[in-house]
């Protein structure tokens, strides 16, 4: 073992444990920097603790070593993404052994001297340990240098790894969680706002996309229409059939119409057996032709219980007149002009389209 006494330029064994605890503490704790941060601070204290010249978080998966985290002097070619033959590593050994391995002088090492990473690289020292998530290999957390290491590697160093380790396996499975409960999250919102039946935004999801899109329009000074669409004796269908049959008409159609409107048309399930449509930037004249082509559509559909047609009742919402920033009540005033429309259409025969403010003439 070299005597390090006197030489303030050699890295301790016996640093304070408590002040390395401090800081790994203050690194630990700052999540509002990101664990990108946090990983370089974590790197940036082991090569201080330890003297040497290379730090890595490594990925490994099947044969491959991964560099995910790095520290290394600015001549080093190694950087975040580079990967290695994971069997030709100092990090496969650790893993072999499952322990904290620690190399003062590879060079001089009966076993390891012809080992494929000194021969490469001609890296002497390292210290490195296995990082688990739930018991499964993620990786090592390990550090190296081209030049031996002054004194041998004792219990302190150790004891430095693993807690360095321990914060972050733990920090690993925190954000592994936390990614699952984010998808788990997004897929509860997507359910809330589906019509579980039809697999398009339901009522609620409608509202929040009304607001949104008509919101956008009133910045831009744009236009929309807002149609109703109602299958026509639906009651009967269901009264005559059972209401299987009707699901499967409410299916059907709901896929119909979508098929039937542009890409950035916007479909929803208002109720029992009505849709709602908004269809952005639209003159009079092409949502006639939208919900026309929607009726002709549906009407030439064959469903299992034979034919069906629907109506159809529109309104158009110029948003650049719009006074009011209150857009519940906006939706809710357009909403009462197509119900207004597609009552009249029912009143005209059904199987049509008639558009609020032109069907008065048409009843």
């Amino acid at each position: 073992m070299n005597d390090t006494t006197n030489n303030p330029q050699q890295p301790a064994a016996n640093q304070d444990s408590d002040s390395l605890i401090r800081t790994i503490y203050t690194i630990t704790s700052a999540h509002e920097q990101g664990f990108e941060y946090q990983m370089q601070a974590l790197l940036k204290t082991g090569l201080q603790r330890f003297g040497l010249d290379i730090g890595i978080l490594s990925k490994i998966e099947n044969d491959t070593y991964t560099v995910e985290h790095c520290v290394v002097p600015e001549e080093m070619s190694i950087s975040v993404g580079d990967t290695f033959e994971y069997a030709k590593t100092y990090c496969h050994i650790t893993c072999e052994k499952n322990t904290t391995m620690a190399f003062e002088q590879v060079g001089m090492h009966d076993e390891y001297a012809q080992h494929p990473a000194y021969l490469a690289l001609g890296l002497e020292s390292y210290i490195g340990i296995p990082i688990r998530i739930n018991g499964a290999l993620y990786g090592t957390l390990n550090f190296s240098s081209a030049k031996p290491f002054p004194r041998n590697f004792e219990a302190a160093d150790l004891d430095a790894m693993l807690l360095m380790a321990s914060w972050i396996e733990a920090e690993l499975v925190r954000r592994e969680q936390e990614a699952q409960l984010k998808t788990l999250n997004e897929k509860l919102e997507n359910e809330v706002l589906l019509d579980s039946l039809t697999q398009i935004p339901n009522r609620r999801g409608m509202q929040a996309h009304l607001r949104r899109e008509l919101s956008r329009l009133m910045r831009t000074g744009g236009r929309a229409t807002l149609a109703l669409v109602d299958i026509d004796h639906f009651k009967a269908l269901n009264d005559t059939h059972g209401h299987l049959a009707g699901d499967k008409a409410l299916v059907a159609t709901a896929k119909t119409i979508s098929n039937s409107i542009r890409g950035y048309d916007y479909i929803a399930r208002y109720g029992g057996e009505e849709f709602l449509l908004l269809l952005p930037d639209t003159s009079l004249k092409l949502s006639g032709i939208v919900c026309n082509r929607i009726l002709q559509n549906i009407a030439a559909q064959d469903f299992p219980h034979g034919k069906l047609t629907a109506s159809v009742g529109s309104c158009q919402i110029e948003c650049s007149e719009m006074e009011s920033t209150d857009m519940d009540a906006t939706i809710k005033q357009a909403i009462g002009w197509a119900d207004e429309a597609l009552y009249a259409a029912k009143n005209a025969g059904r199987n049509c389209h008639l558009i609020y403010g032109q069907h008065e003439a048409a009843a």
